[in-house]
């Protein structure tokens, strides 16, 4: 018996088109919330979900639900119109929005959610047998950033850096407030609210985090940072200098899972009343680190548990300003690949063009080969700088 997953990859093609849904503002706000379903010969459905972003960001969130009986599935389309209003609509149409924004994003960098390797199945193949409809993209042909709820500041500056880079300055629009004006003072006015005489007496840390469980080639980075950073400051360094998408929930501890202090975000409640708990967002990095050999973790998505180990390596009697990658090694490995295990199984796959799944992991890393030595120091350092541009001593 196929997996709902093999299920849909292989034969979801051979179901017929249900029905399709979009929310009737899509081309006013520029985001469309689509819901593909079809339909299996016991009358349950399987459907498709994708929030699309037609000005910038492409594929943004898809899904898909498996096999459910025709209450659920209006149950489903009922609690959507809670907060919108739907349109049914042709297939064609549906179909059109979405490649046309995919491939819109992808000129500017910006990759589909990575769960349509399996969700593109819900549609039919991109090819000459659907019918071609003009979907406009981007304002006057520029991308235009449409910052969204679940889009905090860091994440922001990076979509933001990322046009400065493929769009190029004045080459893009961004609305919600998030102008170079706002990455480059709210953010820090936000996010380090320190006096001088705090920055005066502070030192810089020097700092070596590696990722465990991972070989052939380590992945590691070393870095410098001010110690009046906050921890969620120093998450925010730690996902940059590594690559990571600063998609999911992170904590710091001595030796990780139940260890203490547990130092996480403030609405992050997982904690179950146990043990001591400090706030990322007012726990100075200087609060926790006092000699040099000093180790720490750090736990970035809990569920494929990627595990940092935090060396601190010296303890520098200056002052900084910004932090500073120094080196590394190793690529970032993809989001969501199933942890360190999940990642070693991935590169044997690859390694081998001969693998049955060869092609499949290549489609959903959306590559043409995985390097795992690959490691961009330059490119990281350029982001560093724009999330993190050098604190006016005003502030």
């Amino acid at each position: 018996m196929l997996s709902p997953e093999k299920y849909v990859q292989q034969k979801a093609r051979t179901l017929p088109i249900h029905e399709c849904w979009v929310n009737d503002t899509w081309e006013e706000d520029g985001i469309a919330y689509i819901t593909i379903s079809r339909k299996h010969t016991n009358n349950n459905i399987t459907l498709g979900n994708f929030l699309v972003d037609t000005k910038c960001l492409g594929l943004k969130d898809t899904f898909t639900l498996f096999n459910i009986p025709q209450f659920e599935y209006r149950k489903f389309l009922e609690k959507i119109e809670e907060n919108m209003d739907l349109i049914k609509v042709p297939y064609t149409l549906v179909h059109n929005i979405i490649f046309a924004a995919i491939e819109f994003a992808e000129e500017y960098g910006f990759k589909p959610h990575p769960d349509f390797r399996i969700t593109k199945y819900i549609l039919e193949e991109d090819n000459d047998d659907v019918e071609l409809i003009d979907i406009e993209c981007g304002v006057d042909g520029k991308p235009f950033y449409l910052r969204g709820p679940m889009e905090d500041d860091l994440m922001a500056g990076l979509i933001i850096a990322q046009l400065e880079e493929t769009a190029g300055p004045g080459n893009y629009g961004v609305v919600d407030g998030l102008d170079e004006e706002f990455l480059n003072d709210e953010i820090l006015d936000e996010d380090f609210p320190f006096d001088e005489e705090e920055i005066s007496q502070s030192v810089t840390y020097q700092f070596k985090i590696q990722i465990k469980n991972i070989t052939n080639p380590p992945v590691w980075r070393r870095l410098t940072i001010p110690s009046y950073y906050r921890f969620s400051d120093f998450h925010d360094v730690i996902q940059i200098a590594f690559g990571w998408e600063n998609a999911h929930l992170f904590q710091f501890s001595p030796k990780g899972y139940g260890s203490f202090p547990v130092i996480k975000e403030a609405d992050d409640d997982d904690f179950g009343g146990y043990g001591d708990r400090l706030e990322a967002e007012e726990t100075l990095l200087s609060d926790i680190f006092f000699e040099e050999k000093q180790k720490f973790t750090y736990i970035y998505d809990f569920g494929d548990d990627w595990t940092h180990t935090i060396t601190l390596e010296k303890i520098i009697h200056e002052v900084a300003m910004t932090p500073i990658l120094l080196a590394g090694k190793g690529k970032c490995p993809p989001e969501d690949c199933g942890g360190a295990w999940g990642y070693g199984n991935l590169k044997e796959i690859l390694s081998d063009p001969e693998n049955p799944e060869y092609e499949e992991f290549l489609e959903w890393l959306n590559t043409d080969v995985l390097d795992p030595g690959e490691f961009d120091i330059e490119e990281q350092r350029k982001l560093l700088i724009e999330v993190f541009p050098e604190k006016k001593k005003d502030n």
